[in-house]
């Protein structure tokens, strides 16, 4: 890892964040910074951190380099790698939208915090132990509210699901338990991060902070248990429950309200 390092040359450090990076990198560590600044004061909102959150990145453009970082190879088509044990997070700009640098940070971010919480596990193919809506949704708290475009991008949002609920088309639950990001279709994908976004805004609005700190809780200490019968204990709703709450929301609620 150390050689790693010294190849990648630059290095910019900032409350609990460390991203090393390449100088010709420079613009994407600077947006990647500064986004994941923003984005602390939500982090601690939703996670219900005492502390600021800690993540080291390393900012690739080799998939060689993720092996010489984390031990294995690269994947075919991988373009962010996770250690959940150091806090670290590689990714491979030439992999990502450049123009989302900092977005995909903090997304990543969002994901580390909640696996190392939640102790989460792959229990299938393509499925974790949490649902990926409530998963992603959570994630997307900070990754959605730190973009420069945030109004118009939530507003766009808000108004695909009022229209997806107008036509019968809104996504169940028990469609987004896989990974919502391995999605074919890119308009039900588009639609699932959205819809995913706006459950866990009604979510946070009924119970604020104490949702996650309750269901990381009690995810952690009972591997055994499922996520729905432990958002059940919370909530007191099952997920299809929840989700005929959710679509009654969207019917009767303005974007306004929603995105607040």
């Amino acid at each position: 890892m150390a050689d790693s390092v010294n190849n990648l040359g630059q290095k910019f450090e900032l409350h609990g964040y460390t991203v090393f990076f390449n100088i010709k990198d420079s613009l994407a560590a600077e947006s990647i910074l500064d986004s994941l600044d923003r984005a602390t004061p939500i982090f601690k909102q939703v996670f219900n951190l005492n502390g600021d959150p800690k993540g080291t990145f390393y900012l690739l453009n080799d998939a060689s380099e993720i092996e010489s970082i984390m031990g294995t190879p690269a994947k075919p088509n991988e373009s962010v790698r996770l250690d959940l044990l150091t806090d670290t997070i590689c990714i491979l700009l030439n992999k990502i939208d450049s123009a989302n640098c900092g977005e995909t940070a903090v997304k990543e971010l969002g994901h580390l915090i909640f696996n190392k919480a939640v102790n989460e596990r792959e229990i299938r193919m393509r499925q974790w132990r949490t649902p990926s809506w409530l998963r992603e949704g959570i994630v997307l708290q900070a990754a959605y509210k730190i973009r420069q475009d945030q109004i118009q991008w939530l507003q766009s949002g808000w108004e695909k699901l009022q229209t997806a609920q107008k036509n019968g088309q809104l996504l169940k639950p028990t469609m987004m338990l896989k990974e919502i990001s391995l999605m074919s279709d890119s308009v039900k994908k588009e639609l699932a991060f959205f819809q995913s976004f706006y459950m866990v805004r009604l979510l946070l609005t009924i119970y604020c902070d104490s949702f996650f700190s309750k269901y990381s809780t009690l995810m952690k200490a009972l591997e055994d248990m499922e996520s729905e019968t432990c958002f059940r204990q919370i909530t007191s709703f099952s997920f299809d429950k929840f989700y005929s709450m959710f679509e009654n929301w969207v019917q009767k609620t303005n974007a306004w309200t929603a995105m607040e």
